[in-house]
């Protein structure tokens, strides 16, 4: 009897070559990343999607057994929509703050739960309270499985591993369609989420082994740690690609989600298709959109990697592709071309999905880029209406109207994303790491304070700052010269978040400033003083000083020293300091807007036309303060069309003419370029090269 060999060992050696096979294709794919984490987020991401794409799918029959129509079939979905998003919030907040490898893993355990517990509901009231327990479940999903996929994957790889997230939905929606509609056939549609079930436990026991990744491996982190909820709003509020992007969102998610509810019933009535049929077709579209997962995702990570803006535009006129393709599916008579149609949405909306994930995660600050996903979230709210609308048009008129409806409400959130887009590349470049090095430079005054790059401004649609570039280092005094209408007040404005850039972007020590508000912009050390605009006539001289003080209004002892301070080193304020602003002269006004911000002690401060107008003895005793708080360690900007001033006051200067830096370097080089300061050069200041001026004579 002859012994077989080999077999079995070939066997088991092949079993185990398979997985090996699988995961270093995927390393491949990922540019030699490790193919590891995001199968292990894949796996939680399709069994949460086996629920979801199962309720839906199931649609008709579960709403059938409750005795409800698609309104109130829909109104649970919505429901669940809107409550989601206030517990992501609080999760993000988690996620930013502790490991998310376990509020993944929670995530997942209370979804199998809820799946359940659904199929087990004997009243709708329970079966709504299911719902809303499985979406609490599946919160995590997005805000921490985005962070996580943003930490072990670097920006070069990112959009294809959201890719490969993504197709985790496609797998499991097309599993769950054709599985859940063939099971709830043969034994109805509760023994379908009892089947689905048993996949989470295997991927809870995968999650399990994966480790939590290092914060912020390939992005500056702008803060140490994640800050308080109302500041992380406020930053990710002022990135322009992103809020944009959260506007459209609110549009396109509202659409999307009514098409998804409505799909179902719109089988069934318009055409009679049953469960098992249902199942098949969609989990066919599903099962096709993998395809542009795969393909798509590859070309978008190409384009994303030349230019992000690029890869953006690619995928606004991908998702534009949309909105026909809805238009006749609402149109067709034929059921062979809605669905053909309906697999044309899927896709498209599978191969649109990941890259914009990408996009979010490539301008999130990393310490707060999973309150980043989760408000997005959130912000989709606001298009939930949209939806309530398809499904009152479906339950009142007709399917084909309410899927009509929400094509163009889905083409409105498309231009809003192609907006972003705009603004896309000036955003990716906010978590630069150089401009923080730049700020942290163990030069001491010789690093930079303030940046601007590219910085552009438009009124009404006309452009005022063609993308000039400033650098002002710590401690310097540096002035901003040009004719009249060059751009200089302007500038001061964009810095100070008087007006926010086309284009561009401002750094103050290291962090990106642009989109915050005049009042942040206050906060972080930054004062402006308008000429001549900074007082409120009717309050006396020490009124305004304290309004001007609002910052250290509560701690008096502070404000009672620094308003003696100021007094002193502005005695004629001190002479009238009951007197009515309003009162005071010109010169004298200009010296209490000045005496206002150093109340302050501001890091920098910014002046706008300083002498404008003013008697030369008021020049000079408001020369004399802006060099005392120079001397303090308060690094200054100032605006000015005076040459003279110029040279009292600044060591360096840049010259702006029409929204353009036409020179940058030390004050006495600009006196020798006539070609520049013709319109602006006052007599006697070439005399006055390489030595301080006298202020200007009346």
């Amino acid at each position: 009897m002859t012994k077989k060999t080999g077999s079995p060992g070939a066997g088991r050696r092949l079993r185990a070559l398979a997985p090996r096979a699988l995961a270093g294709r995927l390393r491949a794919y990922l540019d030699g990343e490790s193919s590891f984490p995001i199968l292990v987020l894949f796996a939680l991401n399709a069994v949460d999607e086996f629920d979801s794409r199962t309720f839906d799918v199931l649609g008709p029959e579960i709403a059938k057994s409750f005795g409800v129509g698609v309104g109130v079939f829909g109104s649970i979905t919505v429901l669940v929509l809107l409550l989601v998003p206030f517990v992501a919030v609080p999760v993000s907040w988690i996620a930013d703050r502790w490991k998310r490898m376990p509020l993944a893993i929670a995530g997942a355990a209370a979804w199998g739960a809820f799946s359940l517990a659904t199929g087990l509901a004997p009243i709708l009231g329970l079966l709504i309270l299911f719902r809303v327990g499985s979406g609490f479940g599946k919160v995590v999903n997005q805000p921490v499985h985005g962070a996580l996929i943003s930490e072990f994957y670097s920006p070069r790889a990112r959009a294809k591993a959201f890719g490969i997230h993504s197709l985790a939905n496609t797998a499991g929606a097309a599993v769950a369609a054709v599985l859940g509609g063939l099971i709830a056939q043969a034994f109805g549609w509760r023994a379908a989420f009892f089947a689905l079930t048993v996949p989470t436990v295997a991927a809870i026991a995968l999650a399990a082994r994966l480790r939590e990744p290092p914060r912020g491996r390939f992005e500056l982190l702008e803060t140490p740690a994640a800050p308080p909820l109302g500041q992380t709003i406020r930053r990710l509020w002022a990135i322009r690609s992103l809020r944009y992007q959260w506007i459209g969102l609110a549009y396109t998610a509202g659409s999307t989600l009514g098409i998804g509810v409505l799909v179902p019933f719109f089988l069934e009535q318009d055409f009679g298709v049953r469960p098992g049929l249902r199942g098949i077709l969609l989990g066919t579209g599903t099962a096709l959109s993998a395809v542009a997962v795969l393909v798509g995702t590859t070309v978008a990570q190409r384009k994303i990697n030349e230019r992000p803006s690029a890869g953006l535009r690619l995928l606004c006129w991908s998702g534009g592709a949309a909105g026909p393709a809805l238009l006749v599916m609402a149109v067709a008579p034929p059921l062979a071309i809605v669905v053909v149609m309906l697999w044309t949405v899927m896709c498209i909306f599978a191969f649109v999905t990941p890259g914009l994930m990408s996009i979010t995660a490539i301008v999130s600050p990393p310490e707060i880029r999973s309150s980043a996903f989760a408000l997005a979230g959130l912000v989709a709210l606001a298009g939930s209406g949209f939806s309530l609308i398809g499904f009152a048009i479906g339950n009142n008129v007709s399917m084909r109207l309410a899927i009509g409806v929400m094509a163009p409400i889905f083409m409105r959130g498309v231009l809003y994303f192609f907006k972003a887009a705009t603004y896309l590349d000036d955003d990716v470049e906010r978590l630069d790491p150089a401009h923080a090095l730049k700020a942290r430079s163990t030069a001491g005054e010789e690093s930079v304070l303030l940046e601007t790059k590219g910085l552009t401004v438009s009124y009404s649609g006309v452009r005022v700052l063609f993308g000039i570039d400033l650098e002002i280092r710590r401690g310097e005094v540096v002035a901003l010269l040009g004719t009249n209408g060059a751009g200089k007040s302007t500038a001061l404005n964009a810095i100070s978040g008087i007006v926010e850039p086309d284009g561009g972007n401002v750094w103050f020590q290291g962090e990106p400033i642009v989109g915050e508000s005049p009042e942040q912009t206050v906060r972080r050390g930054i004062v402006q003083v308008p000429g001549g605009r900074g007082v409120f006539p009717g309050l006396t001289v020490e009124e305004n000083l304290r309004m001007g003080a609002f910052l250290i209004r509560r701690d008096r002892a502070v404000l009672q020293e620094r308003l003696d301070d100021v007094l002193r080193l502005f005695p004629r304020l001190a002479e009238r300091r009951g007197q009515r602003a309003g009162s005071l002269s010109g010169g004298e006004r200009q010296m209490l807007t000045l005496a206002q911000s150093f109340l302050l002690r501001p890091t920098l401060l910014l002046i706008d036309e300083l002498s404008i107008g003013l008697a030369p003895a008021l020049v000079s005793e408001l020369l004399e303060a802006v060099r005392a708080m120079n001397a303090r360690g308060t690094t200054i900007v100032i605006v000015e069309q005076s040459v003279n001033i110029a040279l009292n006051l600044a060591s360096r200067a840049y010259f702006l003419e029409k929204g353009e830096v036409r020179f940058s370097g030390p004050t006495a080089e600009l006196l020798r370029r006539r070609d520049l300061l013709r319109s602006v050069f006052l007599e006697g200041a070439g005399a006055r090269a390489g030595r301080a001026a006298a202020p200007p004579r009346a």
